[in-house]
């Protein structure tokens, strides 16, 4: 599938930088580079030094390097120019004046050179989608799944399981058409056997869906315990700087204080939260103490301190809890239980220890989903709604009721990688994307 239009756009940041990169998709795309340069000729895939020149006026622009990609040999399809000039602002907007005197040509879309690089069967969905979470990647973690998705690893798995569909229900189809005779013996059976086999590697991988869902988003920390025990000079330790207030007046913390940062490679959302004081008739400081124990419900992992033991609440202990007994430069810690870490934040004294246990809970958590892959919550869904016709068609008797339901299961896959597309799914997916991408 062509389009009709030649699309331009800045694919690099807006702004200074040493090197700006332009592209330019479509099929008068080597028409505009040809002008640009002042009639340079330029052999495919061949990068060459241009000076490029103002179409209407004839002023040089700037001098750097271009090159052509013969479609459909290019992330398109379609013929395709990228232009690297110098990174300057002044460029940058000299260049898009040139480039939008051309009648051959208009300005892109967000997104639309991938959308036409799906639209030319290039990327399927899922890759697309991939290409966007490469694109937003802050971490190591987060970079590997998107660009094994960027790949085609999960486009081959979600395909196999569809052809396997479609092969099971051509197998249905035939015994609608044919006598029982004519069809080898058992062959509902032996189908069914295989749908029940697929119906448990697409519940298996399912349970993924979480995991890439923690490296996508982060995993969410919680600092939780009762006030003035020291939470927001650890919250300021762990991320290297002073973004909560630091006081000796208890309740100084009133409301949650929220950051992201990278550990390890892996996202972590990290949250410092008002000082758990039952005793307060503080409206504001209630509220605030409300959200802590919110954000603690929800966290992947606790950090309690404590500043003794009384102020230990073993209740709000579990597994997923490091219990930090703080201030050790100043009070006593004999007789500790085994699961409380002494530490002192101001001194530094047994960080380390704190640090190893910390980042090994983080690595336990988030390593144990290496081969997440179901990114999207639209994938989700709709393998739960294909896991639902295949059961619907396990336990059917009826040979073209079977039939119907394999194939509203394929569609629910073919959905996912393109294969079945509706024009406001990929108004939707692509609309996320940047300009130039």
């Amino acid at each position: 599938m062509k389009t009709q239009s030649t699309i331009f756009a800045l694919s690099s940041a807006y702004g200074k930088a040493g090197v700006s990169v332009f592209r330019i998709s479509g099929p008068n795309a080597y028409t505009v580079l040809e002008k640009l340069s002042g009639g340079k000729k330029f052999l495919p895939n061949v990068m060459k030094f241009a000076n490029l020149y103002h179409p209407k006026t004839g002023i040089l622009l700037d001098s750097g390097m271009a090159v052509f990609f013969k479609g459909p040999a290019s992330y398109t399809g379609e013929d395709t120019v990228e232009l690297f000039t110098h990174g300057s602002v002044a460029v940058i907007d000299s260049i898009y004046e040139a480039l939008s005197k051309f009648k051959e040509a208009r300005l892109a879309e967000p997104g639309e050179f991938t959308k036409q690089a799906f639209l030319n069967n290039k990327l399927d969905l899922t890759q697309v989608e991939a290409v966007a979470d490469l694109i937003d990647a802050e971490t190591e973690s987060q970079r590997r799944l998107a660009l094994s998705n960027a790949n085609g690893e999960v486009s081959k798995l979600y395909n196999s399981w569809r052809d396997e569909i479609v092969k099971i229900l051509a197998w249905y189809e035939a015994s609608i058409d044919f006598s029982d005779d004519e069809m080898p013996k058992d062959v509902v059976k032996q189908n069914d056997a295989k749908l029940k086999k697929l119906i448990i590697q697409i519940e298996k991988h399912l349970e993924t869906a979480t995991s890439a869902q923690l490296i996508k988003q982060g995993l969410q920390v919680a600092i939780i315990g009762k006030p003035n025990v020291g939470k927001s000079s650890l919250f300021n330790k762990i991320i290297g700087e002073n973004r909560a207030i630091v006081s000796n007046v208890a309740g100084t913390t009133r409301d949650v204080i929220d950051t992201s940062i990278d550990i390890d490679g892996f996202k972590v959302n990290l949250s410092d939260t008002a000082g758990l004081n039952e005793k307060t008739s503080d409206r504001i400081e209630k509220k605030g103490i409300k959200k802590a124990l919110e954000k603690a419900k929800k966290a992947d992992i606790k950090i309690y301190v404590i500043d003794g033991l009384k102020s230990l609440d073993e209740k709000k202990v579990d597994n997923d809890t490091i219990v930090l007994f703080n201030k050790i430069d100043k009070k006593k810690f004999d007789d500790l239980p085994d699961f409380v870490i002494p530490l002192s934040v101001k001194s530094g004294e047994n960080w380390n220890v704190f640090w190893k246990t910390f980042t090994k809970k983080i690595r336990d958590k988030m390593t144990n989903h290496a081969d997440a892959t179901l990114t999207q919550q639209r994938y989700k869904n709709a393998l739960e709604n294909c896991i639902a016709f295949l059961k619907e068609a396990e336990g059917e008797n009826q040979i073209d009721l079977k039939a119907e339901n394999l194939r509203l299961a394929s569609d629910e896959i073919g959905s996912i990688t393109g294969k079945i597309y509706f024009n406001e799914l990929l108004d939707e997916i692509f609309s996320s994307f940047c300009l130039g991408k």
